[in-house]
């Protein structure tokens, strides 16, 4: 099985491998090998999660065949810290969405959104009001850094985003954020629609690769404070 790899290079020294054909899929690293190895573990890590949600195998890794089809020089983050943000836009990014694509991103992005929540509800109260490691940030604005990067992230599109004002309750903004994504994403199959926004070209498939990305992202770092606590 091909397992296409886009690597991205300059997120705060290091690189960003992205599984072109399975979003919400990727890994950091340095050195090119050690990057692949990290990946191929994330996949199977994937494949695995995947399966915790769903009977209906959506592919089977047999034989995997990773393959590096391309790469992207972020030189706005060459010389930044880890937190600094993606902004590959590869050429992948320009082949329309079909409808299964679009019906499994929306699965991994309501899954994530459940585990996100789940997550919220049993992490225990005084961990609420620490930081995240090497973050600054609360429990709370992680959360709200999921919405309102969801809404740019529509916004680079030109697509409507929900109204949010500065006093909307994080969870709030997290539901009226995901009521959007999938009534929007549907729409997008097919779509050819290109948009350049700050010299960043945004599409369809870029939005979906970069919603999941964002989301479990923060997700981890959310993780990351409990794991910390546990020490």
């Amino acid at each position: 099985m091909l397992i296409r790899v886009g690597l991205e290079y300059g997120i705060g020294g290091r690189t960003l491998a992205w599984g072109l054909d399975f979003p919400g899929c990727f890994a950091f690293g340095e050195e090119d090998a050690e990057l692949m190895l990290r990946f191929a573990k994330a996949l199977l890590t994937f494949e695995e999660w995947v399966r915790l949600h769903t009977d209906e195998p959506w592919f089977q890794l047999l034989n995997p065949d990773f393959r590096i089809v391309e790469a992207y020089h972020n030189k706005q983050n060459s010389a930044g810290g880890e937190d600094e943000e993606s902004r590959a836009a590869f050429e992948d990014d320009l082949r329309p969405l079909e409808r299964e694509e679009i019906t499994n991103a929306l699965q991994v992005f309501r899954w994530q959104r459940e585990e996100l929540l789940a997550g919220l509800e049993f992490l225990p109260a005084r961990l609420f009001e620490q930081t995240i490691p090497g973050r600054g940030w609360k429990t709370m604005d992680v959360v709200e850094q999921i919405a309102r990067t969801e809404c740019q992230y529509l916004k680079n599109l030109g697509l409507p985003a929900p109204d949010m004002t500065a006093g909307t309750p994080p969870l709030n903004a997290l539901q009226l954020c995901r009521q959007q994504v999938e009534k929007l994403l549907p729409g997008l199959e097919g779509s050819r629609v290109a948009v350049e926004q700050n010299g960043e070209l945004w599409t369809g498939r870029k939005l979906v690769r970069r919603l999941l990305w964002q989301q479990r992202v923060r997700i981890d770092e959310i993780k990351s404070l409990a794991c910390a606590a546990d020490d």
